[in-house]
């Protein structure tokens, strides 16, 4: 088969997109030279609460290109299947429309910053670095306004230091645009707006986000030159939500909105890293005694080379009674009976606990494990006897030596067992207890040959660990999902407009490409930090799960 450029429009497509980048990469060096503004943080006001950021998406175009999900893309399987949702994708009006109002402006830096006065709503403030000329700027600015749920009202003008601003009102919004050099501004507030301009013009020495400690601490633990980053102020936002909740009839545990409290900022990036796609989190909060030790991951002994699953982490068992005790105004009746239990439990289990999956080829399902360390064996079983036991329905069964109790949950039975220094807790009781016993061969997870890449993480992490074998978990949903697809299909003719079924790819061909994806959580002097990375990243993938449950629950209340 001939793989030349000319018989592949995906081909063109990208050498098309790499020149564009080149261009608008080149315009950016010119304008950096030139010395106007070109970080968002410096454009933001010093008190926003939220403030989100794509720095530079020219630069992040080309990193897209080495990615797994890229690699994916371009194989010919994929490349088949995505013929005819790009086909139907093109043949769009709107898209069309909108490719060539973003293709003249050629945007490079955007950025989204909210704040929140006393008294007051929100004020917003959407600012975006532009290549393209003034005319294609006016375009967007039309464009986009034609996109609010109310029609245009009314035009006015205002200025400021001999720049002109435009007044649009739509229904009970007033929203202002204006542009500096090669930034353009839109903003529910005038005065936004005016102190943006002075900003991005250097009239005057104003403060920003940029000069905000706070801000600079947690930039300061994330890594540089991300495609994405956010910052947020729960402590500032904290009343208003509390204010919502509130007037839904929530109750509020003050414990909890303390704690929430407690977290003076939190930032976050995504950055591509060559084939990886990697995020990192940081919470800021004032130092505070240290009571819990470090991960050791003594749960990793309950794995083995081809475990699927492996999130190990620290559990404050200690704080339970104290967070039981929070609920006794709101739950009264809960907290009566939980109290004296987790008084016990947490003189007996923790700190360490470990989430443990394996799913063999051919489980329509994987068979979790929950594993808790166990400091006091006898105090346990006679805790497990006294609670666990009792429990309505409850069955003690002796097998192998170990007292198992299982009783009903739903459509199976849960199992509980404590062996060799861990109380457990599963689906299957023969697995639970393999699991527990003392392993001499065969090797953990940590000899699988993909974790070797998950070491740094796995050494570094103090509070938590997680490891998902991204290849195996697309293989067994792929796999279960696609016979469903193709039934789809042959009940709904509208979805062969959409989609090709018979050109959905091998499993194999996507699962070649994706890394496992590895998340490790620690503590540091200023604060908390989580970093994740993948074919997704631990955030995007809890998306995609959530996003796809959502999907297949609404489709189950269709029927």
């Amino acid at each position: 088969m001939d793989l030349s450029l000319v018989d592949h429009p995906m081909k063109k497509i990208t050498i098309g997109l790499v020149i564009v980048a080149l261009l608008i990469l080149g315009g950016v060096v010119l304008f950096k030279r030139s010395g106007g503004e070109s970080q968002a943080a410096a454009l933001a006001p010093v008190d926003t609460v939220v403030f989100v950021n794509i720095p530079n998406i020219p630069r992040t175009g080309f990193r897209w290109i080495g990615t797994a999900l890229a690699q994916i893309a371009a194989e010919p399987e994929m490349q088949a299947f995505l013929e005819l949702p790009l086909k139907n994708l093109k043949a769009s009006p709107s898209t069309g429309e909108a490719s060539g109002v973003l293709g003249g402006l050629k945007p490079g830096n955007i950025f989204l910053a909210a704040t929140h006065a006393d008294g007051q709503g929100a004020q917003g403030l959407l600012g975006f670095q532009f290549w393209g000329n003034r005319k294609d700027y006016d375009n967007a600015i039309a464009r986009l306004r034609k996109e609010l749920p109310e029609p245009e009202q009314e035009v006015a003008k205002d200025a400021h230091n001999g720049l002109e601003i435009l007044v649009t009102r739509h229904g009970d919004l007033t929203l202002y645009s204006a542009a500096a050099g090669r930034w353009g501004f839109l903003s529910t507030s005038l005065d936004q707006i005016k102190t943006a301009l002075d900003r991005a013009t250097g009239n005057s020495p104003l403060t920003s986000l940029k000069t905000n400690p706070r801000f600079a601490k947690v930039i300061a633990q994330l890594p540089v030159d991300p495609e994405l980053m956010f910052y947020f102020e729960p402590e500032k936002a904290m009343d208003s939500l509390l204010a919502v909740s509130r007037s839904f009839g929530a109750n509020q545990i003050p414990s909890q909105v303390e704690e929430l409290k407690s977290a003076e900022a939190v930032g976050g990036i995504l950055k591509i890293d060559r084939r990886l796609q990697r995020d990192a989190i940081f919470v800021l909060r004032p130092s505070r005694e240290d009571s819990l030790p470090k991960l050791t991951h003594p749960a990793m002994s309950l794995t083995n080379r081809d475990t699927t699953v492996f999130f190990d982490f620290v559990l404050n068992f200690a704080a339970i009674p104290s967070l039981v005790e929070g609920l006794a105004e709101a739950y009264p009746r809960a907290a009566s009976h939980l109290g004296p239990l987790t008084e016990a439990a947490a003189q007996i289990y923790g700190p360490e606990c470990a989430l443990v999956a394996n799913w063999p080829d051919g489980n329509m399902t994987p068979t979790p494990l929950l594993a808790v360390t166990v400091k006091d064996e006898a105090r346990s079983s006679d805790f497990l006897a006294q609670t666990v036991g009792n429990v309505p329905g409850a069955i003690r069964q002796d097998l192998k030596g170990n007292t198992v109790y299982s009783f009903p949950a739903g459509y199976t039975s849960l199992w509980v067992a404590q062996s060799n220094g861990f109380l457990l807790l599963g689906m299957n009781p023969e697995a639970l207890l393999q699991a527990g016993e003392s392993k001499t061969s065969g090797g953990t997870l940590q000899d699988a040959p993909d974790f070797k890449d998950a070491v740094s993480a796995f050494q570094s992490a103090n509070e938590a660990f997680c490891y998902i074998d991204t290849r195996t978990v697309f293989t067994r949903v792929y796999n279960s999902f696609v016979p469903v697809i193709r039934f789809g299909a042959a009940m709904m003719p509208d979805l062969k407009k959409r989609i090709d079924v018979s050109k959905l790819p091998k499993a194999e061909t996507i699962a070649k490409h994706l890394p496992p994806i590895v998340l490790s959580q620690k503590r540091t002097t200023e604060g908390t930090l989580i970093e994740s990375s993948g074919p997704v990243s631990m955030t995007q993938f809890l998306l995609l799960t959530g996003a796809g449950i959502m999907a297949a629950n609404q489709s189950l209340l269709g029927n």
